[in-house]
């Protein structure tokens, strides 16, 4: 007998895949009330198990205050889910073709990257954040760019490679750099022609065009640039590099973040297309970082998002402080983006949810506005919800 294919997404019923209408609905109706409350401006989710949509909804505008409401095609700034829809995947892909090794030192690529003894520094630390670089190096007045980005290639380790894990915008944004040199092209047109444009992510791109822009859900007031962004990445560094960068910078939709998840639990294809292999997909998303443990580093929601153990790219469930809450099964993986987005999946139950919102990031970026935002957009409640509605024993 001919093996099924595997899925793609199709809106269905609930019950049709072990789920309970009724705990979808709660789910929304407790995201409903925070947009409601005034804690962030608008929102999209989804939820899908086995390749069927069970939910998806909109919730509040896309610009605070304004008549214009979120539409399930509303664009977010995803801000670090950039890392594992663009740049973790473009590794993989490279890595598969040949072009280029996992253990082999950035320096063959980078080669400016080999000064203040990083020569040893392998492609993988980078994609498992324990390369040792610090979480970022900015440049944020210099306009010549590549002087920009040999400040970033020649940083200096902050800690042993390969000791601890320390999540870094500046190992990402180098990654992208890698990309770009490798593949000689940006990592926009290499993405779209090798990962969201295969999977027919159509939504999914960096720098939207102006005629784009009503579609797009505005984050946060940007002081440097003096006006609310809206079709910008709201990350400073990585606007005033262009917008394309390796840690930062895709705007997608709900429905796009979706195929993606449900890419990674089709083991690398989806709809006749693709673009990682099973063992890729499986590296990605396994604990590529056996050198910490959740017990000694899950001690905050900040400690969770910077030194918890990782995948390449993924955030992996923890049972306390991680953004997919508290009921996700061990094998669990996810991103967060630090404007208020998030994507979760629980492979064992064949489940995902998606988590768009508007909040903007947090300004500081600290330790008391990273709480605030997760007590604002409550990402651990919403996937809570999501496995509490599986009522068939999954």
């Amino acid at each position: 007998m001919k093996p099924a294919a595997p899925p793609t997404l199709t809106p269905g019923a609930a019950a049709t895949v072990g789920m309970s209408a009724d705990r979808i609905e709660d789910v929304f109706a407790r995201l409903q009330r925070r947009v409601n409350d005034g804690l962030f401006p608008g929102a999209t989710a989804l939820i899908a198990r086995d390749g069927v949509i069970v939910g998806q909804r909109a919730f509040g505008t896309k610009v605070p205050g304004a008549d214009d409401p979120v539409t399930l095609d509303t664009l977010f700034d995803v801000e670090s889910m950039t890392k594992v829809l663009a740049t973790a995947p473009s590794v993989m892909l490279l890595a598969q073709e040949g072009k280029l090794g996992l253990r082999c030192p950035v320096a063959d690529y980078l080669p400016a990257f080999a000064a203040n003894g990083k020569a040893h520094v392998t492609v993988r630390d980078l994609l498992r954040y324990s390369s040792g670089l610090p979480a970022d190096n900015q440049a944020l007045d210099d306009p010549d760019h590549s002087a920009v980005w040999r400040l970033m290639e020649e940083t200096p380790l902050e800690y042993p490679t390969g000791t601890r894990v320390g999540y870094s915008d500046l190992t990402y944004r180098l990654l992208g750099r890698l990309v770009e040199a490798v593949a000689g092209m940006d990592l926009d047109a290499f993405a779209r022609r090798h990962l969201w444009g295969p999977l027919g992510m159509v939504d999914t791109f960096y720098n939207p065009p102006a005629a784009l822009v009503p579609r797009i859900a505005a984050t946060g007031f940007s002081a440097r640039r003096g006006h609310l962004v809206r079709g910008e990445v709201e990350d400073e560094q990585d606007f005033a590099l262009g917008g394309i960068c390796g840690c930062d910078g895709v705007f997608s939709t709900a429905r796009d973040v979706a195929i993606f998840c449900q890419t990674f639990l089709n083991g690398g294809c989806y709809g006749g297309a693709s673009i990682l292999t099973t063992a890729s997909v499986a590296q990605m998303v396994a604990n590529q970082t056996p050198q910490v443990t959740a017990a000694a580093t899950d001690l905050s929601p900040l400690a969770n998002l910077l030194f918890t153990p990782k995948g390449y790219g993924f955030e992996l469930a923890t049972h306390r402080f991680s953004t997919g809450g508290m009921r996700l099964s061990s094998r669990s993986y996810g991103k967060t983006g630090g404007a208020g987005t998030f994507l979760w999946v629980d492979p064992r139950r064949r489940v995902f949810g998606v988590l768009l919102t508007s909040h903007g990031l947090p300004v500081p970026f600290d330790e008391r506005g990273w709480n605030e935002l997760l007590d604002r957009t409550a990402p651990g409640e919403l996937f809570d919800g999501v496995i509490r509605a599986i009522d068939d024993g999954g």
